[in-house]
């Protein structure tokens, strides 16, 4: 390996890190600043709350913006090797642009190969401790789908519930519908059901029940309560909006096939999340080009200039990330198209400007 690729390379991850210990010392503070009442009343103690939570709550904040402080990490170090006189020596001395931007694209390459494996086996495993932790001493901090429940439990089973009391496993407003085809063949509505954790089955109160038959009619059992094993649990109704970031890939993987065999209609929520923990890690690459082509030109204003630049580069990033992810979850947009779609549109950015860079 050349001096210059070593050079670059120790720059480079030498800014990246410390770029990542500011950044998420800043985060830190932050966070403390907006837990520490709950923190007060957990009766932990500092450690504790270090190694239980703080020590999970870096990786996670650490994965979420790792190619916007890459990208920050490069416009920062190259602009002052640019600054500095440094990259016109290099050209000078016959060193090609394209050859220069080596160093750049292996460290690149290297970094996105970790934050790939984090992304997909590393990360959710602590992400499971984090959340854990957050359940049970930080107030409000687990998201939860609790209003208006509906999932479908087998192809021909359609189960909703008004509201979901996750504590005392209760759905309110209840109603369940087994269809053959298009054809309604049951139907049972109830005022509440309640899960039987010693039987294990749920206890339907002031429920109306109604089996319907080929030739038109149908029948009518109104009943006060009554216990019915249906299969399904109270976790298929408290289902966590943060639990698919606590699963591995293999275990996403498992986890939506088994919703497939079970007919649910909202697989695009977890096949997103599948998909973006390739995308973003690539956008490494990305990101680190289009933040070399721009910086590698010497300007009066100095680093500044680059500096204001990269951090609007990195806000219309993150739109455009979240803009795909909520068309990919809730609208027709397909979850890979969703995932890569700013990848795309940064990389025909980074072709143009490598393109127009060394001239």
């Amino acid at each position: 390996m050349h001096l210059i690729d070593r050079y670059i390379i120790k720059k480079y991850l030498g800014t990246f890190g410390f770029i990542l210990l500011l950044l998420t010392g800043i985060a830190i503070v932050i966070d403390i600043t907006e837990k520490i009442d709950d923190f007060l009343d957990s009766g932990l103690s500092a450690w504790q709350i270090i190694s239980q939570y703080y020590i999970h709550f870096i990786p996670w904040i650490v994965m979420m913006l790792a190619p916007i402080f890459v990208f920050i990490s490069v416009i920062f170090f190259t602009s002052k090797l640019t600054g500095d006189s440094e990259i016109i020596a290099m050209l000078a001395s016959r060193i090609s642009f394209y050859r220069l931007m080596l160093p750049y694209f292996l460290t690149a390459v290297f970094l996105t190969g970790l934050f790939y494996m984090t992304n997909h086996y590393w990360l959710p495993d602590s992400n499971k401790k984090f959340y854990e932790f957050s359940d049970q001493y930080i107030s409000s901090s687990s998201e939860k789908a609790n209003d208006n429940i509906h999932f479908q439990y087998k192809k021909d089973t359609l189960v909703y519930a008004k509201s979901w009391d996750d504590k005392e496993w209760i759905a309110y407003n209840f109603s369940l519908e087994v269809f053959d085809g298009r054809q309604m063949k049951y139907k049972i509505t109830a005022n509440r059901a309640l899960w039987d954790s010693v039987q294990n089955d749920w206890k339907v109160e002031n429920y109306v029940e109604r089996t319907f038959y080929n030739d038109g009619t149908f029948k009518v059992e109104d009943e006060k309560d009554k216990h019915f094993d249906w299969g399904f649990a109270p976790s298929d109704f408290a289902v966590q909006i943060n639990v698919k970031e606590s699963m591995t890939t293999p275990e996403l993987e498992k986890f939506m096939m088994e919703l497939k065999e079970k007919g649910a209609d909202n697989i695009q929520f977890y096949e997103s999340e599948k998909y973006k923990r390739t995308a973003v890690p690539f956008s490494t690459i990305i990101l680190t080009i289009i933040a070399f082509a721009m910086t590698t030109k010497k300007r009066r204003n100095g680093m500044g200039i680059y500096i204001v630049a990269g951090l609007a580069l990195s806000g219309i990033y993150v739109m455009t990330q979240q803009f795909s992810t909520v068309f990919s979850t809730f609208g027709n947009l397909s979850p890979a198209w969703g995932a890569w779609i700013p990848n795309i549109f940064f990389s025909i950015i980074a072709l143009i400007l490598v393109w127009r860079a060394p001239k």
